[in-house]
């Protein structure tokens, strides 16, 4: 078994998904520490000086693509554990996060609980 979360981030445009997420995983865990990013620019910004446990990351946002975003990280030398965020699986981006050695997985929305209690850890 993992060592469970205790901090996480998601960094995700859709403000529906936060509200879902935030309600799902604090009844799942409501000692844990959460963030929630629309603007992925903010979220560089936050990691910068800060660390975390698991970040979610969106595939496609309007600001900046997972991807991309996966790139700054590498820039700053940050190693942080990271499962990417889809609406749709498109095997290209499979083969894509290969090239990412933070990348481990993919999670299709809406994240369902039992999801949510795997990635916790609980």
């Amino acid at each position: 078994m993992t060592k469970p979360i205790s901090k996480l981030i998601f960094v995700d445009d859709d403000k529906i998904q936060h509200m879902i997420n935030r309600k799902n995983i604090l009844r799942i865990n409501p000692e844990i520490d959460l963030l929630f990013f629309e603007n992925p620019y903010e979220a560089l910004g936050w990691l910068k000086d800060n660390d975390t446990d698991l970040l979610i990351l969106d595939v496609n946002m309007p600001e900046m693509q997972g991807w991309d975003f996966l790139d700054e990280l590498n820039k700053m030398n940050k190693t942080t554990k990271v499962k990417m965020l889809t609406s749709s699986m498109d095997p290209m981006d499979v083969v894509k996060s290969q090239v990412y050695p933070q990348v481990s997985g993919f999670l299709v929305k809406p994240l369902s609980n039992e999801v949510l209690t795997e990635i916790l850890g609980i």
